[in-house]
C-alpha cells in the first residue's frame, strides 16, 4: 500500500472517529475525548487510536473498549473502506509526544 493511501485512511479515520466521539456515542456530557492521532498498520488490520481524556481516564477507556463492536459497525457506516480495522485505544497523557 503506498505511503500516501495509508495517511489519506489515517487522516479519514481520524476524522470519522472524532465526529463518532462526538455525536453518535457520547462518553460522558461533561467529559471530552479527543482523537489525536490514528495509524494504521499496512494490511489494515490494525488501528493505534491515540486519544485525549480530560476526565475520567480509565472509565471512559473501559467504555470504549466495551463498545469496540459498535464503533467499528459506525466506522463502516461512514467510510467507504473494505476492511475496518481492529481498533486499539491508546491513552496519552501528554501530547507533546505525538508531535
Amino acid at each position: 500500500m503506498a505511503k500516501y493511501r495509508k495517511e489519506r485512511i489515517n487522516a479519514e479515520l481520524k476524522r470519522v472517529l472524532s465526529n463518532i466521539f462526538l455525536m453518535d456515542l457520547p462518553i460522558q456530557q461533561d467529559n471530552i475525548v479527543s482523537v489525536l492521532n490514528v495509524d494504521v498498520s499496512k494490511d489494515l488490520e490494525e488501528a493505534k487510536v491515540y486519544i485525549s481524556v480530560l476526565k475520567d481516564r480509565q472509565k471512559v477507556l473501559e467504555k470504549l473498549e466495551e463498545s469496540k463492536p459498535y464503533i467499528r459497525h459506525l466506522i463502516g457506516q461512514k467510510m467507504k473502506i473494505r476492511k475496518i480495522p481492529n481498533l486499539n485505544f491508546i491513552l496519552v497523557d501528554d501530547t507533546h509526544i505525538l508531535v
